[in-house]
């Protein structure tokens, strides 16, 4: 883990100090995926982490809600921290932004928190990125979505990342089509959230489930693969259930043309939140973790809950998963190294200015606050020494020399490669 996990006094379980290179880690992934963002057109938006309860009611279902930490205002109004940051975003587009220009490409980041036990080190507070495409209803909304995403894991440094596509249609249609009465579409679809293939053979005895759709949610587990796999799974199904895969076909031609579609699997068991997805939904893994770094869909009934009958679609990555993943792969990732500038009694000013260039050109630098003997400008240490006499020296391990111009030329042997 990049973060320290183990229990420290005074803090509350669940909950993370991130120090030194963990912090480092977290700030760079988080700056990684907003400059992503920004460099494809998306806006930042910064929303409250506390939000009315019923603001955070018109988009996570009754079962989530028990997950939020609940309070009450002082004029008694309940209130909530937010679990996820859409449906602050869609409250901001329907009420200040909705005379705007649509579409929308809005981002964010920022925590998050959950009341949850904090069993096996889960997570209470977590960090999250992610974009929101308001005002378009076209699956090119949902391919951008999902090249966003997998460019801004790559900017982190993040990889062999594998994407699972699905479509939130697909099962509802099918179970639309096996002509289930409520009990037993209620039954097949709990067993299906659990991939528990006995207990949906069990709900489906006696139904008049057809022997295609029959065939079909007995295989869910099998039911991944490429672009060949949404013919093979149609050929056999009703044109209601087709539509679905229609739509994943046509979203993975225009994945193609992001180059992405290497790292693209198609799943069409996926089973997400059939009350607020409405068409395709992905999430993202890496080979390192076993929950994904982030995910997202279309969730085009969202903005009417606020006054705004508006499409959208998006993703949220999980920075500290993330972080998490990266720290498996490479190990903890180091800050960039600090030169410490020294200096002779009299020599403040001329030690201030060279800081100042030096931070100007991106160095990283700390300037000592009190006069030094020359016996502390030990070779072997990254520090720079003005003398008594204004002459400016320095040492960097494998790397030596004087004078601010090949000081300022040596700056990228000085930062090691680093940005």
């Amino acid at each position: 883990m990049c973060a320290l996990q183990t229990p420290a006094r005074g803090r509350a379980g669940g909950f993370t100090d991130w120090v030194g290179p963990a912090a480092a880690c977290r700030r760079r992934v988080a700056d990684a995926f907003l400059d992503t963002f920004s460099a494809w057109g998306y806006e930042y938006l910064a929303t409250p982490l506390v939000e009315p309860l019923e603001t955070v009611a018109a988009g996570v279902g009754g079962g989530r809600q028990a997950d939020l930490f609940r309070f009450m205002d002082a004029d008694g109004r309940l209130l909530a921290l937010v679990g996820e940051r859409t449906v602050s975003v869609a409250r901001v587009v329907a009420t200040q932004l909705r005379t705007r220009s649509f579409p929308l490409r809005l981002c964010y980041s920022g925590p998050v928190l959950f009341n949850r036990p904090p069993l096996g080190g889960r997570r209470r507070e977590t960090m999250q990125a992610g974009c929101e495409l308001v005002g378009h209803g076209g699956l090119e909304a949902d391919a951008e979505c999902l090249a966003v995403a997998a460019a801004a894991l790559e900017a982190a440094g993040i990889t062999g990342v594998q994407i699972d596509v699905g479509h939130a249609d697909f099962v509802p249609s099918l179970l639309a089509a096996a002509h289930l009465d409520a009990d037993s579409r209620s039954r097949v679809a709990r067993a299906l959230r659990h991939r528990d293939l006995v207990a949906v053979e069990t709900a489906l005895e006696g139904t008049e489930a057809g022997a295609a759709e029959r065939a079909l949610l007995l295989a869910f587990p099998t039911l991944r693969g490429g672009r060949e796999l949404l013919d093979s799974a149609g050929a056999r199904l009703s044109e209601g259930c087709r539509r679905s895969l229609d739509e994943l076909a046509r979203l993975w031609d225009l994945l193609d043309t992001h180059g992405i579609t290497d790292r693209v699997h198609l799943d069409l068991g996926a089973v997400r939140d059939w009350d607020y997805y409405t068409g395709p939904t992905f999430e993202l893994f890496s080979a390192e973790l076993g929950f994904p770094l982030g995910s997202g869909g279309r969730y085009d009934r969202l903005l009417a809950s606020f006054g705004l009958d508006a499409p959208a679609t998006g993703f949220v990555l999980h920075v500290d998963r993330c972080c998490d993943a990266l720290q498996r792969s490479s190990g903890p990732v180091a800050p960039a190294p600090v030169l410490r500038i020294l200096y002779a009694r009299g020599r403040a000013a001329e030690a201030m200015a060279v800081a100042v260039e030096l931070r100007r050109r991106g160095l990283r630098v700390a300037l000592d606050l009190t006069p030094a003997e020359e016996s502390a400008f030990e070779p072997g240490v990254r520090a720079a020494w003005v003398d008594a006499a204004g002459v400016l020296s320095w040492h960097w391990p494998g790397h030596s020399g004087s004078g601010l111009d090949g000081l300022v030329a040596a700056i990228p042997l000085l930062r090691g490669g680093q940005p």
